[in-house]
């Protein structure tokens, strides 16, 4: 891309600056080399990640993967099964990941 500044490619969401506009899921990775390797790659400004589905948050978990690689997260109630599980499970990141940022 010639004459393209790579920043301009980014999008700002609610007052914050996501360097890029590639966001990615984690749900059809199979492990967290995988992850490593195609958030090396892709670099994307977003990952999102299942709140439900994770429950690995120790060393070799997926979470410690992600932070360890410094993407920005954007947590997701994939899973819930009634609105009120997904307030819930909303809430509960908040608490843990200190975002207010969630995906529905």
């Amino acid at each position: 891309m010639t004459g393209v500044d790579v920043a301009d490619l980014g999008v700002e969401i609610a007052g914050t600056r996501v360097p890029s506009r590639l966001w990615l899921g984690t749900g059809g990775l199979t492990s967290h080399d995988t992850v490593r390797r195609v958030i090396e790659a892709g670099r994307p400004g977003l990952v999102t990640v299942s709140m439900r589905r994770t429950s690995d948050t120790g060393a070799n978990g997926l979470l410690m993967t992600l932070r360890e690689l410094g993407v920005r997260l954007l947590p997701n109630t994939a899973g819930c099964r009634s609105a009120r599980e997904a307030v819930l499970t909303a809430h509960l990141t908040r608490e843990a990941l200190g975002t207010d940022g969630v995906k529905l």
